[in-house]
């Protein structure tokens, strides 16, 4: 993964938010089981997303300009999840995300493969939510062991 260019305060204090996903998934699986585990992480995690996208909700449906500085170039002007912006047009976005101080922990913390595109699923309903909120649709392709960097995210007009 690439290290990101950004703050290291600031790439360190998201690490965290992975330290804290795997710790929490970890336990909820000890507890109730896998499939509860994914159930109330990704519901966790649509919620905060709802939380967030609300506050992006002035740019749905179709200010493409003004989600990617709100959101794909947040935080530090990308600094941190060093976006590759792959399409950014009236039409909508398509961004890989180069760097992920969100798997950098999962991966530092020994997480197989297996584990880490389990937590990027729990994760990635964060995302969806947030972008849905906000009054756009999205397409996420997730991370898998093979693929550079992390997630694809396609960003378009709610039909």
């Amino acid at each position: 993964m690439n290290r990101p260019q950004g703050h290291p305060d600031v790439y360190g204090a998201i690490k965290e938010r992975g330290l804290l996903y795997v710790t929490t998934f970890r336990e909820l699986r000890k507890r109730y089981g896998e499939e509860e585990a994914i159930s109330i992480m990704r519901s966790v995690s649509h919620a905060h997303g709802v939380q967030v996208g609300t506050s992006m909700a002035q740019f749905g449906p179709r200010d493409f300009e003004g989600i990617c500085k709100a959101w794909v170039l947040s935080p530090e002007n990308g600094a941190t999840f060093r976006p590759d912006i792959r399409r950014l047009d009236e039409l909508g976005i398509e961004v890989k995300m180069t760097a992920c101080p969100i798997k950098d922990a999962w991966v530092d913390s020994g997480c197989s493969d297996e584990e880490i595109c389990t937590l990027l699923y729990c994760a990635s309903a964060y995302d969806r939510a947030a972008l849905e909120t906000a009054g756009f649709a999205c397409e996420i392709e997730l991370w898998s062991p093979g693929k550079d960097g992390c997630c694809l995210t396609r960003i378009t007009e709610k039909s």
